[in-house]
């Protein structure tokens, strides 16, 4: 039990079994255990695991909030997460709620201090109310920065101010911010490396486009540096980053981007290393391809598996979800030359099938689905798109992009493809260009340009107010 054994060696000072024990327990994580950890690891000074603890139940506090843990949380503990500005919530009605369930469990006792707890409930709603109140003096004065609305309202007022929000389970501050503060769908573009002459720098800056706007916008970058050959992959409102080269060691790190309050956090570490491999989200859970095999991560119970290992091994191949089967195209093997195969896996057998075909040739290029059609886009010295029709398994070629790309990146977003960036050869340069693929009129479009010339970085799409 590493529990037991955490505590043994914290108690003996066996700081190195202190450490394993830990590192253990972080991939042990999960909404029902979260809690409970982070309290025995701030007991055992385990400062490392605690921290691992509180951010995982920061970024999955829907589901913590629902666990038996979290009603035997004590008033300080309480108020300390839910005024915590990294706390996702996703909606919150959902905070207000978590509050009420937890006073409920013991009404005698906990009303005597219900005051604390609806006040930081209630701090959260002033933000949206003074949110609200710069959106309507904006659009009915086009004041640029409007007087603060008054912080001496009684919670009870500043509750009507925002139609009831308290009484109402706060939904009509959460439709109201998200209908009128602009959360939109945004492109968010991830890390990567740019070329300067024959260096190649890593890039750490995280970035958004508004494509309504035409305009890009930086976000928090990670905490780290020199990351290569990673993934990304959008989940909800979150974004992951999963694997990864840094400083010639191969990573089994996952980290979390939380949309609503802009922050990451380290979330889980898989059991296989992974890098050069590619990720898409099927059922719910984050799948990872090629590079070392297969693996899944489901982000609700913080749990990572292995899969059954592709039976064309793989990587720098192009992955995308149809229905029920997850498909890999090409790719490059172990000599570096493209594997003409397409591999498909069924998650509810974990099984793999193949086909070899000289159609597929693609490797370090991405794969998107849209109309039912997946679409390879470029590759090794290539501009081309590549169209397979998985209800009718055939192959097609499809228009040209205006520049070829390898390293590149694409998703998906109001009904186009938006292909990012990339390298025109293996050693670069990056490429500063955007292109558009318009499914109505078959063609491509080059759009403003992304803040820089970049490759071998990721983007998808999620919800962002951009305020």
């Amino acid at each position: 039990n590493a529990r037991a054994l955490l505590e043994a060696a914290s108690k003996l000072q066996f700081g190195t079994f202190c450490r394993v024990c830990s590192a253990f327990l972080e991939k042990q994580l999960s909404a029902a255990n979260c809690l409970g950890l982070q309290a025995m690891a701030e007991a055992m000074g385990c400062p490392e695991l605690a921290g691992r603890a509180r951010t995982f139940a920061l970024h999955h506090f829907v589901a913590v909030s629902a666990q038996e843990e979290f009603l035997h949380l004590g008033k300080d503990e309480l108020v300390a997460y839910l005024s915590g500005d990294s706390l996702n919530a996703g909606a919150e009605e959902g905070v207000y709620e978590a509050a009420q369930r937890w006073i409920r469990r013991e009404p005698g006792e906990r009303m005597q201090v219900s005051g604390a707890v609806t006040e930081a409930v209630e701090s959260r709603v002033l933000k949206y109310v003074y949110l609200l109140h710069r959106i309507a003096v904006r659009s009915t004065t086009g004041v640029a920065n409007p007087p603060p609305p008054d912080r001496g309202l009684p919670h009870r007022r500043i509750a009507r101010a925002c139609g009831g929000v308290m009484g109402n389970r706060l939904s009509l501050a959460h439709t109201c911010v998200h209908a009128c503060a602009g959360v939109t769908e945004v492109i968010v573009l991830v890390g990567g490396r740019q070329s300067e002459g024959t260096n190649h720098r890593a890039l750490t800056a995280v970035s958004c486009y508004d494509p309504h706007a035409c305009r890009w916008h930086p976000l928090a970058s990670p905490p780290f540096y020199d990351r290569d050959f990673f993934s990304v992959v959008g989940s909800g409102d979150n974004i992951y980053v999963l694997g990864g080269v840094e400083g010639g060691v191969i990573l089994p790190d996952i980290w979390c981007y939380s949309s609503g309050t802009d922050a990451w956090g380290l979330v889980a570490r898989t059991a296989v290393p992974r890098c050069r491999h590619s990720s898409l989200v099927a059922d719910g859970k984050i799948y990872s391809l090629g590079g070392l095999g297969a693996g899944r991560y489901d982000a609700q119970t913080n749990r990572c598996e292995v899969l059954s290992p592709l039976p064309k091994a793989v990587h720098s191949a192009a992955a995308a979800v149809h229905g029920d089967k997850v498909y890999v195209f090409g790719g490059a093997g172990d000599t570096g030359r493209s594997a003409n195969v397409m591999q498909s896996y069924l998650p509810r057998t974990n099984t793999w099938s193949f086909i070899e075909t000289p159609m597929i040739d693609n490797k370090y290029a991405p794969a998107i689905l849209l109309n039912k059609l997946i679409y390879i886009l470029g590759g090794a010295f290539s501009r081309a798109t590549t169209i397979y029709d998985p209800e009718k398994e055939n192959i097609k070629s499809g228009p040209n992009m205006h520049f070829n790309r390898q390293l590149n990146s694409a998703v998906v977003l109001d009904g186009k493809i938006y292909v990012l960036g990339g390298a025109a050869s293996t050693d670069g340069p990056g490429l500063a260009s955007m292109e558009v693929l318009d499914p109505q009129t078959n063609s491509w479009t080059v759009v403003p340009n992304l803040p820089g010339p970049v490759y071998r970085h990721g983007c998808a799409v999620i919800k962002k107010n951009l305020l």
